[in-house]
């Protein structure tokens, strides 16, 4: 398991970290991920735990889409009030893209042009949807102006995914919320720390995500709020399924059935495969 951790700094500031590399790994393994998707949906999801650890409930859920015109298609990764995260990626063996510096170019395969669209579900009459445009494909931009322009909360975020030989060796993320009433000499001394976390990854290498907020916030007294562990779990199951396949409607269903011989249902998040027969429909419709 993963693990987050929340402070509160000088009464002014919300940091939360989260490091994720065993939630990267997961996915890693489920999706059969290439580097550069690897990094992608590695830093999507770290920020979708980050972003969940707003939570009051353990039955919120938010989901939350970055649709590009690069390669990689459209990345999607969802997460509850309870730590649990999940995700895909539309082609998670899209080719390797290097940037001048040597590194990973998520934003070429992610691409410039396109939206950010987050949906909550925390309990009200509706869902809340807020969506923005991407601004580089990195995804830490791209969720620091989602939050600016969508839901008007000035953030900083830093997201960092480390791979070797097709691992991930270490991955985290910083997630900055600025409070109301906040000092501006407060403000102005965060975004100078936040400029120097450039590449996260590399600071949750050998280090908890306590570590790490206090490395780099201690001169502004953080207050310890939260620590909890974080993991990849999807929460498919047989019911939904049917929910699926019901969609589908009786005859449709039984088409597919009679072509194939079976009608089988994948989980994009977590590739376990419903498969149903005949029989499974005629019990499922009360035929």
């Amino acid at each position: 398991m993963s693990l987050l951790t929340k402070a509160i700094l000088q009464n002014s500031l919300v940091v939360t970290a989260a490091e994720s590399k065993d939630i990267v790994n997961k996915a890693i393994r489920l999706h059969g991920l290439s580097p550069v998707a690897a990094a992608a949906l590695g830093r999507s999801l770290t920020m979708a735990a980050l972003m969940a650890a707003q939570f009051k409930q353990p039955s919120d859920y938010l989901t939350a889409t970055v649709k590009g015109d690069g390669e990689l298609g459209t990345i999607t990764v969802c997460a509850d009030g309870c730590g649990h995260v999940k995700g895909c990626v539309d082609n998670p063996v899209v080719q390797i893209y290097f940037n001048g510096d040597g590194h990973l170019d998520v934003g070429k395969a992610v691409g410039k042009n396109g939206s950010i669209t987050v949906i909550k579900d925390i309990g009200l009459k509706q869902p809340y949807v807020g969506t923005s445009q991407l601004v580089s494909g990195e995804i830490a931009a791209d969720f620091a102006y989602y939050f600016a322009s969508s839901e008007q909360k000035p953030c900083g975020i830093a997201l960092g995914v480390g791979l070797q030989k097709g691992r991930c060796v270490s991955a985290g993320g910083v997630f900055l919320e600025v409070l109301p009433q906040c000092d501006d000499a407060i403000i102005s001394r965060a975004e100078e720390i936040m400029r120097g976390m450039q590449d996260a990854s590399v600071y949750f290498r050998d280090a908890q995500p306590r570590q790490v907020i206090e490395k780099f916030f201690g001169e502004l007294q953080p207050q310890f709020t939260e620590e909890r562990q974080i993991g990849y779990k999807c929460n498919c199951g047989k019911r939904k399924i049917k929910g699926i396949v019901k969609g589908l409607g009786y005859d449709e269903a039984s088409a597919i059935v009679r072509e194939v011989g079976k009608l089988e249902v994948c989980c994009h998040f977590c590739g376990k495969k419903y498969c149903f027969t005949q029989q499974d429909l005629d019990k499922l419709f009360k035929r």
